[in-house]
């Protein structure tokens, strides 16, 4: 099984989210540190830069607020379904997306095998080169690790689904050096 790492990606060709969404710090880190969360009141409304290009169906900030289309957010609800994530609400613009929120982290990463210098604790810090205990990672799955959790990984047979369908808005990277973007 492969495993890819994922990311919003617009180009040259695609609308994008502006960074400045107004969600706070606090929730953001709550994202990434894998717990379910909601928006209390109102639905955010995000503004889109660049509008007189297509709209994708992956749009984002970075790997942390990641928001999909009805299309992409049904594809993950048909094939993703032994993890646990909630989709919430957003407009952007006039555009209905709904934000990932993946909870809990998969318990994969492969301390033995992967490359990477450590916090005083011992914690990774700069990871060269993941690797990943197969086993403990579902067929058909998008997941967060606690150890890298501002990355969002994806695995090959999601990969291909979206592909397939022609989900747009989205860059996908075989390189396992998370000190590098993509």
């Amino acid at each position: 099984m492969n495993i890819y790492r994922i990311k919003p990606h617009t180009g040259d060709d695609f609308c994008y989210v502006d960074s400045n969404t107004g969600i706070n710090l606090d929730f953001m880190s709550n994202l990434r540190k894998g717990k379910e969360m909601s928006f209390k009141g109102e639905t955010p409304i995000l503004k889109l830069k660049n509008k007189t290009k297509k709209l994708p169906d992956i749009l984002g900030t970075s790997s942390t607020l990641v928001f999909f289309n009805d299309k992409v957010k049904e594809i993950l609800e048909q094939n993703v379904t032994e993890l646990k994530i909630k989709f919430l609400p957003v407009k952007v613009d006039k555009h209905d997306y709904w934000l990932l929120n993946i909870i809990g982290y998969v318990n994969c990463y492969d301390y033995e095998n992967s490359e990477y210098t450590t916090f005083k604790d011992g914690y990774p810090h700069k990871i060269s080169d993941v690797k990943f205990i197969k086993e403990n990672i579902l067929e058909s799955t998008l997941f967060r690790v606690e150890e890298s959790p501002v990355n969002l990984f994806i695995t090959e047979k999601v990969k291909n689904i979206f592909e397939e369908v022609g989900v747009t808005g989205v860059k996908y990277s075989d390189n396992m050096d998370l000190t590098v973007g993509f």
